[in-house]
């Protein structure tokens, strides 16, 4: 029995040192004469780097950007208790706009006014006590200590009524402060807060955007060589595709610098938008004038 066990093992050793010899032998060799050619890599080209933009003499893109605009913050601390526009309301300088609960300032400047009343009588009593030393003084009853004192209470009486006009009015430009009015003409573009929201003034809470859209500045660049022929007064042709508007327009500032990464200068013109057909943030179509493209492109 172990006899055959034994040569059961011996046999399955030889095929199994047989099958490792063919493995082995149809294997090529990793390296040396005999290996096989390592396969062809494509090659990967580089990037090319993006051409520059290149904007033409004559016609160009822009955007319109608002003539002026004003971010209106919180100048008190509390609730918001009234908030009279909407974003879209049209807006007149001088408007109010919002008011802040003003129930704390009034009470401080209340307060202030009492102190001003008994500074004020203060004043009043020492400047009696004054003229009755001087008269002592002058007729040689009240020593000279006497009457530097009365003058020292005198300027003491006045400092403190001046300190009075000063807290008074701090605590009226606090109640002031509670209603916010509008700085500029112009539209509601942003409302960053609700009606009956705290606010505060350190940091001011922004609580409204406007913006001056009666004229709207368009901005947009040309090369630099475009400094030869373009000035400021040259008429432009203006087309806005998304609202299908052609307007004229003449160029108000050329920048008196030049970018040195694009090499290109921006120029401004101003359009005129009291109908509001036009919208900040809108992409514009420029189009000099011939003449004007033609002088550039000589130099």
């Amino acid at each position: 029995m172990m006899h055959c066990r034994s040569g059961w093992l011996l046999a399955i050793t030889a095929a199994l040192a047989g099958c490792g010899k063919a493995h082995d032998a149809q294997l090529p060799p990793a390296s040396g004469s005999g290996a096989p050619a390592l396969p062809v890599l494509p090659a990967i080209k580089a990037a090319a780097a993006p051409a520059p933009a290149v904007t033409s003499l004559r016609k160009t893109t822009g955007s319109l950007l608002p003539h002026a605009e004003v971010a209106v913050v919180a100048r008190a601390h509390g609730v918001l208790v009234a908030l009279g526009v909407e974003v879209g309301s049209r807006v007149k300088q001088g408007q109010i706009l919002f008011r802040i609960d003003d129930r704390e300032a009034g009470l401080r400047l209340a307060q202030a006014r009492t102190q001003r009343a008994a500074a004020a009588q203060q004043l009043a009593s020492t400047e009696v006590e004054y003229r009755r030393t001087k008269l002592l003084f002058d007729q040689k009853a009240a020593s000279p200590q006497q009457w530097d004192q009365i003058n020292a209470q005198v300027d003491a009486a006045r400092v403190g009524v001046a300190q009075a006009d000063n807290g008074v009015a701090l605590a009226a430009k606090a109640v002031a402060d509670t209603t916010a009015t509008a700085p500029i003409t112009g539209v509601v573009v942003a409302r960053h807060v609700a009606l009956g929201d705290y606010v505060s003034d350190a940091p001011p809470t922004q609580v409204l955007v406007l913006q001056d859209q009666a004229t709207l500045d368009l901005k947009f660049r040309l090369p630099e060589r475009a400094l030869a022929s373009v000035q400021v007064g040259d008429a432009l042709t203006v087309a806005l595709p998304a609202l299908g508007l052609t307007r004229q327009a003449t160029i108000s500032i050329v920048a008196p610098v030049v970018d040195p990464r694009t090499r290109t200068v921006e120029l401004t013109a101003v359009l005129d938008n009291h109908d509001g057909a036009l919208r900040s943030g809108l992409m514009a179509e420029v189009e000099l004038a011939a003449a004007i493209a033609a002088a550039g492109a000589q130099h």
